[in-house]
This record gives structure tokens, sequence and C-alpha cells, in this order.
């Protein structure tokens, strides 16, 4: 019975290997599958005067057409995402300008202006004071917008002066 065994057992391992058979289980696969997607939303980052605050220093009260460019707007928006940038008029404009008002008399004024390119057109929100800056298109990397600003005349009394700006990115 042993001759008949190791007989037995050499036809089918002779089998299995011709027909591509194996002796150990069998195993069964499925497959599915899955998308992957995403949504890309447009905005952006605004950085006023990243370079500083825009600072005319110490001047004589008889100076006129003090040029500075010397701050920048840095963006970041999305590639691709149209932009506009706004300056508003600050919180002492009048009518005509926009003003730095007076820290010791805060009846007293110095005039300025910003300009979004080699002071020839006035930056502003728009409405009274100046344009938008626009056709701005986001590259996803930051861009930067400088702010030329002038005062044109210092004919004031002798005092510290000031004024805020907001600047506004809509996309």
């Amino acid at each position: 019975m042993d001759l008949y065994n190791r007989y037995v057992h050499i036809i089918t391992f002779t089998c299995a290997s011709i027909f591509g058979f194996t002796l150990s289980a069998h195993a069964e696969t499925a497959t599915d599958s899955f998308d992957v997607s995403i949504t890309i939303t447009s905005t952006c980052s605004i950085d006023a005067a990243t370079d500083g605050d825009i600072a005319f220093g110490n001047q004589l009260s008889s100076v006129t057409n003090i040029q500075l460019s010397t701050a920048s707007i840095d963006v970041v928006c999305t590639l691709g995402t149209p932009y506009t940038l706004a300056l508003n008029n600050g919180l002492n404009a009048d009518a005509t300008s926009r003003r730095m008002i007076g820290q010791t008399v805060n009846t007293e004024f110095v005039p300025y202006e910003l300009y979004s390119d080699a002071f020839t057109t006035l930056w502003g929100d728009g409405t009274l004071l100046g344009a938008l800056k626009l056709g701005l298109i986001g590259t996803g990397l930051t861009q930067s917008h400088t702010i030329f600003a002038q005062v044109p005349s210092t004919n004031a009394s002798a005092q510290d002066y000031s004024d805020t700006v907001t600047a506004t990115i809509t996309w």
C-alpha cells in the first residue's frame, strides 16, 4: 500500500502542475472604486503698509510737494481670481482731499493724496477722492502694490499730524 500511496501522490502533483491547480485554499477577490475630488474656492488676503506706515518725517512748514513711494499693500489671491483694491478717504477727509489732523490742535489739518501709480491716478474707493485699483488678477502668490503718497503743502502750525486709511480688497 505504501507504493500505491506514493503513486497517487505523484500523479496528483503532476496533474496539479500541468493544469495549474494548487493544493492550497482558494482565495476570492472583489473590487470597487471611489472618487477623489476637491472644490477650490476663491480667497484673498491683504496686508496693508507692509513696508511700514507712510511717514513723511520732520518737515519745515515751507516745504511743498513731498512725495514718497515707500509703502505697499501685499495681496494674495487664489490663482485666476479677479479683485479690486480700494483705499478709503481716511478719517479726516473733506470734500476735496484726504487730511491728516493735528494731534495738539485738532482743528488744523495737512492735506495729502494717495496714488496707485507714479503720482498721476488718485487711489480711492471709487467715491469722492479717487478710483479703485481695477483689473487685478490673483496669481496665488504675493502681489505687492506700491502706495505713492504726496503732501502738496506743509503750510500748517508746528505739531504732529496723522490720519488712518483703510485698504479693502474685493473679489
